[in-house]
């Protein structure tokens, strides 16, 4: 129990400390008034990228910019960061400017449709801009809401929405400009023909000299911490880590006993989970709390109470709500928590029916000897076919009295209660196995 209470002690130390030690300066840069600032949008766009681009855009205002340019180099990411990307440069009290240099394709398309004035360089393309969700289209809902932004952030900026439309919706035809059944991508040449684009320049030096913003300066950069925070936010990885939280997590409850290797991937799981939800903006301290007290009530269920009832519901239970809450929206905290917890409980199946999983689980987990108590030392042979008593519920693991010895056993599959009479019917090095002397009868 002090382990495990220590375990989880550290857990929310390192929830509760996380906002201090990752999160990003927000100091106004020093520079001097009238300085063109430059904020790259590359790579995925993610919560990392959106609290990057959030970050430079406010050091920019404080060091009251001449101008903002948001260089756009990126093949589109997630819908929640992008359109919040999109928001910053329409409201921006100073004038900002979209200058495509390589692709601005997906999310990047919107961003770059958010500019006052957008540039593209020679050979850049932008669109093909279609919702998907895990690599197929999204559902009509998603899609109806994506296309209305595409189409009204042109709008706004006096280009047409029909042609932003087509970047994104297959069904969207213009005679001349898009066919049925495919995604709109223009070139330089076809966006400036079509009012999407302003110019053609190959560099942002010929940007501010054709639109006279001086010559000086400042170029914003990603920080690890943000980085950090996009990869640990990504949807993909924050669903692996509650796998491996809620699978880890749930070999301990079957396996009761001692705490090991798989308990600590199960929590450093969900903390790895919290700690990125929480950095992007996520989550308050309410859910870490929440998530918390669910793992000491799973821990006292493991360690203390003779059976799996009230307080391992509670715990567990505090815990899924507390991931729902770290989720940008309720709907998609549900869902992924729903996928990985059909993953997690298939992995679980299928390594409990599998004898040579369960010898790897026998060799990872933690063993110890004390005073009176027999752990996996390997020596077990003597007890094959004794009988004894249930010391603890067998769920499928526990402690069983054989012979006057207190000895680790497992079940084939059964619950047995504590003080069940148990016979062993199979040792295998480490591990013995018992069944119910008495099996009940209904």
């Amino acid at each position: 129990m002090k382990r495990i209470s220590r375990i989880c002690l550290f857990a929310l130390c390192i929830l509760m400390g996380a906002r201090f030690f990752m999160v990003p300066s927000a100091h106004a840069t020093q520079t001097e008034a009238g300085v063109v600032h430059i904020i790259p949008v590359e790579g995925t766009i993610d919560n990392g990228n959106w609290m990057f681009i959030q970050r430079a855009y406010n050091e920019a205002i404080a060091a009251n910019a001449r101008a903002l340019i948001f260089e756009v180099n990126t093949y589109g990411g997630f819908v929640d960061p992008a359109i919040s990307i999109k928001d910053l440069i329409l409201h921006s009290p100073v004038p900002t400017y979209t200058f495509v240099n390589t692709r601005a394709l997906s999310a990047g398309a919107l961003i770059a449709l958010a500019g006052e004035h957008l540039i593209m360089a020679s050979g850049a393309t932008m669109g093909a801009a279609e919702a998907q969700i895990l690599g197929e289209r999204a559902d009509e809902k998603t899609m109806s809401m994506w296309v209305a932004q595409l189409s009204g952030t042109a709008e706004i900026r006096g280009r047409d929405g029909e042609v932003a439309a087509a970047m994104a919706d297959i069904y969207t035809v213009i005679e001349g400009v898009s066919t049925e059944g495919e995604l709109l991508t223009l070139t330089p040449l076809e966006a400036v023909d079509l009012g999407m684009a302003d110019y053609i320049f190959d560099s942002y030096f010929e940007l501010m000299n054709h639109f006279d913003l001086g010559n000086l300066f400042e170029v914003h950069s990603r920080t690890t911490q943000e980085y950090i925070i996009g990869f640990l936010s990504n949807p993909f990885v924050s669903a692996l880590l509650l796998i491996i939280g809620i699978a880890g997590l749930a070999i301990e409850i079957f396996t009761a006993g001692s705490f090991g290797v798989f308990g600590v991937a199960g929590v450093l799981g969900f903390v790895l989970f919290f700690i990125g939800n929480f950095m992007a903006g996520n989550l308050g301290a309410g859910a870490i709390l929440l998530f918390g007290a669910g793992i000491m009530l799973i821990a006292v269920e493991i360690f203390v109470t003779p059976g799996f009832g009230v307080v391992g519901i509670g715990g567990i239970l505090a815990v899924l709500a507390s991931v729902i809450m770290a989720a940008p929206t309720p709907s998609q905290g549900m869902s992924m928590l729903a996928i990985s917890l059909v993953v997690s409980i298939i992995i679980i199946i299928i390594t409990l029916k599998n004898r040579k999983t369960r010898k790897i689980w026998d060799k990872l987990a933690l063993s110890h000897t004390e005073k009176g108590y027999t752990s996996d030392e390997g020596k077990f042979y003597e007890f094959d076919g004794k009988e004894g008593k249930a010391i603890t519920i067998l769920r499928p693991a526990g402690t069983a009295e054989i012979d006057g010895r207190r000895v680790d056993v497992v079940t084939s599959g059964e619950f047995i209660q504590a003080g069940s009479d148990v016979k062993v019917i199979l040792v295998e090095g480490a591990r013995v196995v018992v069944a119910a002397k008495n099996p009940s009868r209904e």
